[in-house]
């Protein structure tokens, strides 16, 4: 048999072999790829361009880590190291970028072929079980904020730090309804470490809004949670300066209702670009009205424990008259505990929560009208 026969039924096998795993690749639901030991995809199949938006040309013409997620670029090498030896991967995730620049969560299974310098490998899709993950864990964690506060001050941080660690956002602020200066104020922010909000506080215009200014104005005044997948596209948002120089690029606010009223928003950012999740904002108008009923009775409780502490300063004020009162014999005035002579009713007044109204007594009208008992 010569060579070249010898090598016919060799390469009509490839054939199949390619044929089988192109339809293979063309029929799985997966995201299905072959990498070589360089870092680069070598074949990727078509759910890839569905799931991402990256075309084929795209994905093939950079290294794979191009499109993780900084933050998981570094686990995922020492992944990729394991495979020369001969290891395989299993159940490693991290999250991939999409063409919007929003980012979705793989969960990854890889087998070598050392041979070959090439790895096979398969990726699901877990984005929206992530998803439902941290919700939950967002919804704990506001019940365990507002269960372990006592007053409002105490809560607020907790509150932003919490939702905000639940949903991996990076910036969380408070928002507080002033009605009297119909504006909303900032009463806290909560940065990731990555994040400087140094800066924040410096900016004029940020720091307070009017109704329908600004994401957190917008939710006051509609009384709905709101989305801007990318604020630097955002033309009515004055936080366009702070956010260019902190990287953040989406944003979402609710409102904290009482009722229909709205008593105050909290917003979040993100340092990346993210298309709307109704989700999640349902989610978050939910807790808005938990979270502004805690508001109302911590108002409430604090409000009384205030009148408490006035009454209770008013009655010790009062107890100090039971003891010796320095009273002149002419003008009638009285000496306090600093020396000074004062009017008895100012005496009185500032000690209680006693008023006086001025008349004449029968005696003193007497004296002052001779003929009083003839009218």
């Amino acid at each position: 048999m010569s060579p070249l026969e010898d090598r016919t039924p060799h390469a009509a096998d490839q054939n199949r072999a390619e044929a089988e795993r192109s339809r293979f690749f063309a029929l799985s639901r997966d995201l299905l790829c072959i990498a070589g030991f360089d870092g680069y995809f070598k074949h990727v199949n078509s759910m890839w361009q569905q799931t991402l938006g990256h075309t084929t040309e795209e994905l093939l013409s950079q290294p794979y880590l191009a499109f993780v997620h900084p933050d998981d670029q570094e686990p995922t090498l020492a992944e990729a190291r394991k495979l020369p030896t001969g290891h395989a991967v299993q159940a490693f995730e991290n999250r991939y970028r999409c063409k919007d620049g929003s980012y979705r969560w793989l969960v990854w299974n890889a087998i070598p072929l050392t041979d070959q310098q090439l790895i096979y490998a398969t990726a699901h899709d877990i984005t929206e079980q992530k998803r439902t993950e941290r919700r939950r864990a967002a919804e704990y964690a506001v019940a365990r904020a507002l269960a372990d506060s006592v007053t409002l001050v105490e809560a607020t941080p907790k509150l932003l730090r919490a939702v905000r660690e639940s949903v991996d956002w990076q910036l969380g602020v408070f928002w507080r309804v002033d009605k009297q200066a119909n504006l909303l104020r900032c009463v806290d922010i909560s940065p990731a470490p990555m994040v400087n909000a140094k800066g924040f506080a410096v900016l004029p215009g940020v720091t307070t809004f009017p109704p329908g200014i600004g994401l957190p104005g917008r939710v006051w005044e509609t009384g709905k949670p709101a989305w801007s997948s990318d604020i630097m596209a955002d033309t009515n948002f004055p936080w366009v300066p702070f956010a260019a120089s902190s990287g953040l690029r989406g944003a979402f606010a609710f409102p904290l209702l009482l009722g229909d009223e709205v008593t105050g928003v909290i917003e979040f950012f993100s340092q990346e670009v993210r298309p709307p999740d109704e989700d999640l904002l349902k989610m978050m108008h939910a807790l808005g009205s938990q979270i502004g009923q805690f508001i109302a009775r911590k108002h409430v409780e604090e409000a009384q424990e205030k009148l408490i502490l006035e009454l209770q300063e008013a009655l010790a004020s009062v107890k100090t008259l039971s003891g010796l009162l320095p009273i002149c014999a002419t003008c009638k005035n009285v000496r306090d505990d600093k020396g000074y002579w004062r009017r008895i009713e100012d005496y009185i007044s500032a000690r209680s929560k006693t008023e006086f109204s001025h008349g004449i007594c029968t005696d003193c009208a007497r004296k002052l009208h001779p003929d009083w008992d003839e009218s």
